[in-house]
């Protein structure tokens, strides 16, 4: 059987883009473990996660035709599922140590299982924070929802509409989506930044072209301390900044490949190593609040490298051998009808509180 564009294609190598995803991680799990640091960080953190993401994702699909989509499919679940379910499970089981099964635990597990985190946790989260699992220890989840959506609705935009490969129509997308300070608007962004490489070549490569674009970053954050309340407007704009800036192309060493393999696990687990490290200072006394977070730190990467090696590179290694078309598909329309079912339940609920 002959290979698929897809299969074919031998996608370029970004190596700044390992440690990005590093530093991004650990941003957002210093963040949870009280560091001090400007309270956007944490979200800017997963801004440039989206920006990164629309950038890969959006040249993936560029690179695609139809015909790819079950491969496309298969590979997102198998990448994004194994580890996100096994955290999901992990966090809702470990709560019932401490708190019991009521109505809200049923109903946010839902809302996390189907992706949906986005539409129906995060925009009641002050209110309903008290309420969350370990006190609030999946409000993360809120991203892979996001992340989840990108991969269902881009490739429909891409491959069946006309102009979908449009810069015109990434550019209104990501206006839109900045304009009205949604979720996907560094995501939107990064895919606009795909178009423009698609139709201009590598222009951000040129060394003109990167001084502006380093000169733009700097004037977005001139711009953020003179007007903070600005910020959901600004931040899409410097992910994807930041994004253009790195993408650039290199060789893949093993150690980069392992750090940014990492990133992933450490984002959706980071709560364990600041569970644990709280334990420890309790148990051996108080031995100073930056043990405490360093110890919290490295706690972090060792339960994040066991996972990858355990779930994220055992999936990766049989991806191909148990990939089929039928697979593909099944994984398309199991991804496309969870979010369906999280979106008609969560109306459903919303409904029965009015």
């Amino acid at each position: 059987m002959s290979q698929s564009k897809l299969e074919q294609a031998r996608p370029i190598y970004f190596p700044a883009f390992d440690w990005l995803r590093l530093v991004l991680a650990m941003t957002v799990a210093l963040s949870h473990d009280g560091v001090p640091m400007d309270h956007n960080a944490p979200n800017f953190a997963v801004q440039i996660f989206f920006a990164l993401s629309g950038w890969l994702i959006g040249g993936i699909l560029f690179d695609s035709t139809k015909q790819d989509l079950p491969r496309f499919y298969f590979n997102r679940a198998t990448r994004i599922w194994a580890p996100y379910y096994f955290s999901v499970a992990l966090i809702f089981a470990v709560s019932l140590l401490k708190e019991p099964i009521d109505w809200h635990w049923i109903e946010y597990l839902f809302y996390d299982l189907t992706y949906t985190h986005n539409w129906f946790i995060s925009p009641r989260i002050l209110e309903i924070q008290k309420d969350l699992p370990l006190g609030g220890s999946t409000n993360h989840f809120w991203s892979l929802s996001v992340e989840e959506q990108f991969y269902l609705f881009a490739p429909l935009l891409i491959l069946f509409f006309a102009r979908g490969r449009s810069i015109v129509l990434w550019a209104a997308i990501a206006a839109l989506a900045v304009t009205f300070k949604t979720f996907y608007g560094a995501i939107a962004l990064g895919v606009f930044a795909v178009a423009l490489q698609r139709r201009y070549g590598d222009w951000h490569l040129n060394n003109n072209i990167a001084l502006s674009l380093g000169i733009a970053l700097i004037g977005c954050v001139a711009a953020y301390l003179v007007k903070p309340e600005a910020y959901l407007y600004i931040a899409p704009i410097a992910s994807v900044l930041i994004v253009l800036l790195l993408a650039r192309p290199g060789t893949k060493s093993t150690l980069g490949a392992f750090v940014g393999g990492i990133s992933y696990p450490l984002y959706l687990n980071h709560w364990i190593g600041i569970f644990a490290a709280h334990e420890i200072v309790e148990m051996v006394g108080f031995i100073g609040r930056w043990s405490g977070v360093w110890l919290g730190a490295i706690l972090n990467i060792g339960v994040a490298s066991v996972l990858f090696l355990a779930i994220d590179e055992q999936v990766r290694k049989r991806r191909n051998r148990l990939f089929s078309t039928g697979r593909g598909w099944a994984a398309a329309l199991t991804a496309y009808g969870l979010v369906v079912l999280g979106a008609v339940g969560g109306i459903a609920i919303f409904i029965t509180r009015l």
